[in-house]
């Protein structure tokens, strides 16, 4: 585990300050010690002038050289975590005594130490209660500063009882931008009062799949064939749940934490310090909130409200801003409607399905609806059309034109023998096709449906690995049948 350090070098002192460094012994250039006299000045200024702050800085040169005797490191080291915890700065102190375990094995003494004392300062996290209930959901959009949406969020919490431990599971899906593939959907259990992860699964279309197991000395990542094993003497969190996480932590101006997150896809421990610099008015598609603002070492920055919801109201890095755009609540076995008001239809789909809408700027009688399965088994989409003033073209011009579009632009894309039906849905005439291609070498099948509601064009695409399609093919009717006009 890599543990990030808070150093502050002594770069360019006054004369008032050289004086008073020279006095608690701080080295500075032309005043050569040893690590051992730096080591005795560091306990001497720590416990018999009390001055902390120079006893850190003291502390710190000897962690710092890298020609110092290893004992007299891990000694410094340790003693630097001890000023921590005297000024309470409890996540400083972790830090370092993290750090002395993991590079000095061979100081046992000082080992068995630290391990006490982090023992002590545990549990990392002094989380509340969860401030959200049980079916809440958050949509969030997704923009660049301009304000062209490229994307949606939704978070998901719902209980559950896991190998009889009280749990939530907190879900995360993913739409960023038109890509097809730019889509995912993780879910991490975590104990209801703890905030730890139980385990974990992980599935996005560009970044691949992971499943995780969290246990109390780290956590074992499977991807595909692949098994990692994530080590850390600390707590770890999912990065999938931190939105959640935040939520729950004591925020207030000046507080201060560090946070071990485990991106699961990369198998590989971030670890970020949070601070609260603020509190200031935000203002986001769902409303007016006041709200802490809170900076993150990675370059993000969020706002959450100061209320008992907690809310994460708004993000952004990267180029990217994310607002919240509506709260909610649904419960299992709620269906969820969708559709475009402005382009006359609406429908429903399977309980906990999702959907994106997506609007084309340079075309705006057309627009997407984008899909996405509990298990991110399949691509699917919608694809809406208002027909031009001549009128809209005959359903068997626009399958037929689509099929030989897919022959083109699909591997090996063959039409499914006795699939081309003239059927109705809900109603309405439509016409519908199974073809069979190869993506990434592996054997998928496209299935489309098209139809019209008022001077509208529909267009159903759903894509699945073949394996999976004979399964969901009955969702995907329904979900079309469903369709009506407003």
């Amino acid at each position: 585990m890599h543990v990030k350090y808070f150093r502050k070098e002594i770069t360019r002192l006054t004369p008032i300050l050289l004086v008073t460094a020279i006095a608690l012994g701080i080295t500075v250039p032309g005043t050569a010690q040893s690590t051992a006299e730096l080591l005795e000045k560091g306990i001497y200024t720590e416990q018999t002038v009390g001055d902390l702050a120079a006893a850190i800085e003291i502390y710190t040169q000897v962690v710092q050289d890298g020609k110092a005797n290893r004992p007299h490191v891990a000694q410094a080291q340790f003693r630097l975590a001890m000023c921590y915890l005297k000024k309470g700065n409890e996540a400083k102190a972790r830090v370092a005594l993290e750090q002395l375990i993991e590079e000095y094995p061979g100081q046992k003494q000082l080992v068995a130490q630290a391990r006490e004392q982090l023992a002590a300062v545990q549990p990392a996290l002094a989380v509340a209660s969860a401030p959200w209930e049980d079916g809440e959901f958050l949509r969030y959009r997704m923009s660049l500063p301009t304000g062209k949406v490229m994307g949606s969020i939704l978070l998901k919490a719902e209980s559950t009882v896991v190998d009889g431990v009280e749990a939530w599971q907190l879900e995360m899906r993913r739409f960023v931008g038109n890509n097809a593939d730019n889509y995912g959907i993780s879910r991490v259990l975590v104990d209801r009062h703890t905030q730890r992860p139980i385990r974990a699964t992980f599935r996005h279309g560009a970044l691949g799949n992971a499943d995780t197991t969290y246990g109390p000395d780290g956590a074992t990542v499977t991807s595909g064939e692949k098994v990692t094993q994530v080590d850390s003497d600390s707590e770890i969190y999912d990065n999938d749940q931190a939105m959640h996480l935040m939520r729950t932590l004591p925020l207030k101006p000046g507080y201060e934490v560090q946070l071990n997150l485990l991106p699961t896809w990369m198998a590989q421990l971030t670890e970020t310090t949070l601070q609260v610099t603020g509190q200031e008015s935000c203002r986001v598609p769902a409303g007016e909130f006041d709200c802490y603002s809170v900076v993150l070492d990675t370059g993000e920055s969020y706002w959450l409200s100061t209320d008992s919801g907690r809310y994460p109201v708004k993000i952004e890095g990267g180029g990217i801003v994310i607002e919240l755009a509506e709260i909610g609540n649904a419960q299992p076995g709620d269906p969820v409607a969708f559709g475009l008001e402005d382009f006359g239809f609406s429908g429903t789909l399977p309980t906990d399905w999702w959907f994106h809408e997506h609007r084309f700027v340079d075309r705006p009688t057309k627009a997407m609806l984008r899909l996405l399965d509990p298990d991110a088994a399949s691509i699917s989409a919608v694809e809406i059309d208002r027909c031009p003033a001549s009128g809209c073209p005959s359903l068997l011009q626009s399958s037929q034109r689509e099929l030989a579009g897919a022959e083109q632009r699909f591997d090996d894309y063959k039409l499914r023998s006795g699939s081309w039906s003239e059927r109705t849905l809900g109603g309405r005439p439509a016409i519908s096709f199974v073809g069979d291609y190869t993506r990434d070498g592996k054997p998928w099948v496209q299935y489309r449906l098209y139809t019209f509601v008022n001077a509208v064009r529909l267009e159903f695409i759903f894509r699945t690995p073949v394996g999976r399609f004979e399964q969901l093919r009955a969702t995907f009717d329904a979900v079309a049948e469903s369709i009506h006009a407003e």
